[in-house]
């Protein structure tokens, strides 16, 4: 026993001596002893949102960046110091602050996102070290100073501060237990400790297979601890127990090595108290790439479930939320960078490549359905985007120098960013760095800061989108493969990283469009008949139904376009418009129609063919039954005023600038044999006076004021003393009397 005993002491004493200090972590050298101890980049002024907990023996230190021990960029939250044992660690976001655009909460009615790298010593071995105990993240509705309840000078290294901690053998029950946990809480535990010793105070992981884990629960709750006659076991929910991305088995976490980790909020629907915590961890590299799980292909994820019921909320919706962390016998480097803080900006950045060539699609990862969903052809035109947007929070996202490496093989022509604010309007501003541009990265610092809010929509920038317009442009006769590339966004507070789609580009096999008919001249209302053939350069058979034909009317952004069944083909354009002149086909007068075609499996699109069609445009003229009001018989001389009954339209679709004269004429008034004495007359605004019995008067003229089709009311610009108008001249029979009223709208007199 006394031989075991010595080795067991040798070992660990051997492990103990691989952990790294503080100093070397923090040293921000890129090769130091062969390691790269880059320290992260992230937030500053951390202070501002976060709070050290006021609790026994806290060793919880914010190291400001380019101070001390810490030489990097980032404030670095020392949480526990490896060599010190005994200690607890707590940080807790300012919810309650006075400064409100600074209040640091989780708003469990809207999705958020928290970011951060995490660090948790040990050693890049086999095995790791002797660590202890690792971190907890906390939601939690107590207070600024929430922490395990201590008694004495120390609480057990298994509670991490935040879990029920025993004392005595007799607390080994599950409602002490939960009692002295931090109450109306969820955890997120990173444990680095194996807690089975079958002791009352190191008993937790007695069920756990790994010597570390990331797990789940609510400390507050009886049921997250199972009574065991030794001590007590955790109800580890969502566990976690390997992470391939680290090469590591045992220590995934311990392995000296920074951790980065992304928590997605996603609230309860309606009605419901079952949030979603979403876990992406180990899912980024230094330099901000993704790091992939070799085993998957995809990042590390874990979805959870959160009742929001146990945080007796009540009637407000703001949580606490930050870290805790604690040691016993063995300790470690607990540290941690903040990137992004939910409450104060939320914001979202995404990448995207848009081949313009083959109708603006955008390039996405391929499927069996769509193996061709990343490919481009050779001098294809594309523009590499990168969309940011504000979504929530009481700050603007300030001060964001954009890092961006684009992708290789596009001959890039252009830069621009174009800003929109909440009330939709644009401005844009020149990247100048582009034009001196080398190794295809920029960086910029853009002029304006996101900002948006809901209640008080005042012109503040909502979104920028920055785009660098190219041709694709490949050197070789065979595929090329263009990597995904790296940009990041960061803000002073809030920074993004994102990732562009990598592609393939084709050399074209050839599709050749010929035009086989001629430009046209149509009516209003009528349709023009386009015509084309395709053929290969190969002269291989065509099959249309894989082919689509491609509009493009007046050089104007929208297309139309029309799946193919024959070859040669027909495309109808109409020239039909709508009420309000709107309309995705022709204008009168002249208008240039390209077509072009794409082949709807590879992509590739053929040659560009024009045709003119001419839309010569109709005047015409709208009228309906009319009438003038009843008269009594016994008047002999009179004018008889019009009923309200009247509608005459005159409707131009011909070109803006056109003139139009409009003239009537009327035949005689009968009611079968009896003649109307008189007759109807025209009065213009200055009282002249136009017999229209069997003459032909003009009553109206104008000239066409807009695109599209046009309507002139001309009975609403008549008076009840002008216009046309009944004249009496004689004693007239009782009866029904009528008339046909002939109009003739043309272009000159």
């Amino acid at each position: 026993m006394l031989f075991l005993l010595g080795f067991n002491n040798y070992t660990v004493k051997a492990a103990i001596d691989d952990q790294s200090p503080l100093s070397t972590v923090l040293s921000n050298d890129a090769n130091k002893n062969g390691v790269d101890r880059t320290v992260p980049n992230g937030l500053t002024d951390i202070t501002q949102w976060f709070n050290i907990a006021d609790v026994k023996n806290n060793n919880a230190v914010i190291l400001p960046a380019n101070t001390g021990t810490n030489k990097g960029s980032s404030d670095v939250i020392k949480l526990t110091e490896f060599g010190s044992t005994q200690k607890s660690g707590a940080i807790w976001s300012k919810r309650s602050q006075s400064d409100a655009k600074n209040q640091n909460y989780i708003d469990i009615n809207k999705q958020q996102t928290m970011s951060m790298w995490m660090f948790f010593g040990g050693a890049y071995t086999t095995g790791g070290a002797d660590t202890g105990d690792g971190m907890a993240l906390v939601l939690q509705n107590v207070s600024d100073n929430a922490f395990t309840q201590i008694s004495g000078d120390k609480s057990a290294g298994e509670s991490l501060g935040v879990w029920g901690s025993p004392v005595d053998p007799v607390d080994i029950q599950p409602e002490i237990m939960a009692q002295r946990a931090i109450q109306n809480s969820w955890a997120l535990e990173f444990d680095t400790y194996m807690n089975a010793d079958d002791s009352y105070n190191s008993n937790f992981d007695a069920n756990e297979t790994s010597l570390n884990h990331i797990a789940s629960n609510y400390p507050a709750l009886a049921s997250t601890y199972l009574a065991n006659n030794k001590g007590l076991i955790l109800n580890h929910e969502n566990s976690i127990t390997s992470m391939s991305t680290t090469g590591k088995s045992k220590n995934f976490l311990t392995d000296d090595r920074w951790h980065h980790i992304t928590l997605t909020w996603v609230p309860a629907a309606s009605g419901s108290t079952k949030a979603k915590m979403i876990l992406n961890y180990d899912d980024k590299n230094l330099d901000g790439t993704p790091k992939i799980d070799k085993n998957t292909g995809k990042i590390n994820t874990k979805e959870m479930e959160v009742d929001t019921s146990n945080f007796n909320l009540k009637d407000s919706s703001k949580l606490y939320w930050g870290f805790t962390g604690s040691t016993g016998d063995s300790s470690e480097n607990n540290l941690i960078i903040f990137e992004s803080i939910p409450s104060i900006a939320e914001a979202d950045a995404k990448a995207s490549i848009i081949d313009e060539t083959s109708g603006n699609r955008e390039l996405i990862e391929p499927t069996t359905d769509n193996p061709n969903a990343n490919v481009v052809h050779n001098n294809d035109k594309l523009s590499v985007n990168y969309n940011l947007s504000y979504d929530s929070g009481s700050q603007p996202w300030q001060d964001i120098e954009a890092k961006i490496k684009l992708p290789e093989n596009i001959d890039y022509q252009s830069a621009l960013i174009t800003y929109t604010d909440d009330n939709g309007n644009k401005s844009t501003e020149n990247i100048d760095e582009f034009s001196g541009m080398t190794d295809n990265e920029i960086t910029h610092k853009l002029a304006k800061e996101l900002y948006y809010d809901s209640n008080n929509q005042n012109g503040n920038i909502k979104s920028a989108k920055i785009s660098f317009e190219g041709s694709a442009n490949s050197n070789t006769k065979t595929d090329t493969n263009v990597a995904s590339e790296h940009a990041s966004f960061d803000g002073s507070n809030l920074q993004k990283d994102v990732m562009t789609q990598a592609f393939v580009i084709k050399q074209p096999q050839g599709i050749t469009l010929a035009k086989t008919g001629s430009d046209v001249s149509i009516n209003t209302g009528a349709t023009a008949d386009l015509t084309g053939k395709i053929s290969y350069s190969d002269s291989s058979t065509v099959d249309p139904t894989n082919l689509s034909v491609y509009a493009k009317v007046n050089n104007g952004s929208s297309t139309i376009v029309q799946n193919l069944s024959a070859n040669p083909f027909t495309l109808s354009i109409s020239s039909i418009k709508g009420a309000n002149g709107s309309g995705n086909d022709l204008n009168e007068g002249v208008n240039t129609v390209t077509l072009y075609v794409m082949d709807n499996t590879t992509y590739e699109v053929s040659n560009e063919i024009t045709y003119t069609i001419t839309v010569l445009g109709s005047l015409k003229v709208d009228a309906h039954d009319s009438s003038f009001q009843t008269i009594q018989s016994m008047e002999n001389k009179q004018m008889i005023k019009r009923e309200d009954n009247w509608s005459v339209d005159v409707i131009d679709s011909r070109q803006k600038g056109s003139n139009w004269y409009l003239s009537a004429s009327a035949t005689p008034l009968k009611d079968g044999t009896k003649e109307w004495q008189g007759g109807m007359v025209y009065v213009d605004s200055n009282g002249n006076e136009a017999n229209l019995t069997n003459e032909q008067v003009l009553v109206g003229k104008g000239v066409k004021s807009k695109d599209g089709e046009e309507t002139t009311d001309i009975d609403q610009t008549w008076t009840k003393d002008s216009g046309i108008l009944l004249k009496q001249t004689d004693f007239e029979n009782a009866g029904h009397y009528s008339s046909t009223i002939t109009w003739t709208a043309k272009d000159s007199l």
